[in-house]
């Protein structure tokens, strides 16, 4: 029996969640490949990533794969591996196959750890990673808000635990980009005051999604609970 060639394996961000963000090279691989693989946090929840791309991946084969929501590195390593050879059977035995992801598959992705398990699984030409836009891209665009001009310096960070250390970060460059915000906003939001910097901030939550919401009144923000899903971006003052 003659051995199937390989085939290739893509790593497609899908941008924020707007459909309308999707990349035309997103949307032809989509629509060229055989499996599209789709992380997932529970069993019970619909994954985010098929509602965006619905519209091209009919008749295709779908494998959801749930990962555990824990901190522990033994289990999560062993989640990605298993992933990574689920992965590695479908590319081995031929077949085009794609991975979707939010946002930019190497930002913050939970791609990345699939990735590296790939990396020493399939030759090099055999993975493609399709650019995704990122959240605070996103969100700069609708507010209309500059990232960065001249020779201004970024970063892009998640929010720390410890907040002095978000201090010199703040003090450093001229826009900072806080993803991962979660629990930690009323502290970031009172920091910022200390800085005098909550009135050169945007905050943005669920972009490109229908329960979008953006602002530029951080005190507004105390005490509502709305870090989950959001980027936080500030600006040093001029």
């Amino acid at each position: 029996m003659a051995k199937h060639s390989p085939g290739n394996f893509y790593g497609i961000g899908l941008g924020p969640g707007d459909p309308e963000l999707l990349t035309l090279k997103a949307i032809h691989t989509i629509q060229k490949v055989d499996y599209i693989f789709v992380p997932k946090s529970s069993l019970k929840e619909d994954s985010l990533a098929l509602e965006i791309v619905k519209d091209y991946v009919k008749d295709k084969k779908v494998i959801e794969q749930v990962y555990p929501m824990t901190k522990d590195t033994a289990i999560l390593n062993t989640a990605w591996f298993k992933a990574a050879e689920e992965v590695y059977a479908q590319v081995v035995a031929g077949h085009e196959v794609a991975y979707l992801t939010l946002g930019d598959p190497l930002t913050f992705s939970t791609y990345i750890y699939l990735l590296r398990h790939l990396t020493s699984m399939l030759p090099d030409q055999c993975i493609h990673t399709i650019p995704g836009i990122t959240s605070y891209n996103a969100a700069a665009c609708l507010a209309n808000y500059p990232l960065l001009a001249g020779d201004e310096k970024l970063a892009v960070i998640p929010v720390p635990t410890d907040m002095n250390t978000l201090r010199p970060i703040l003090e450093t460059f001229n826009t900072v980009v806080m993803m991962k915000v979660a629990k930690k906003l009323d502290e970031v939001i009172q920091l910022l005051e200390e800085l005098k910097l909550a009135k050169n901030a945007l905050f943005a939550s669920y972009i490109g999604q229908k329960n979008a919401f953006l602002t530029c009144d951080l005190i507004s923000l105390k005490s509502s609970g709305r870090g989950y899903m959001s980027v936080l971006i500030v600006k040093q003052r001029k």
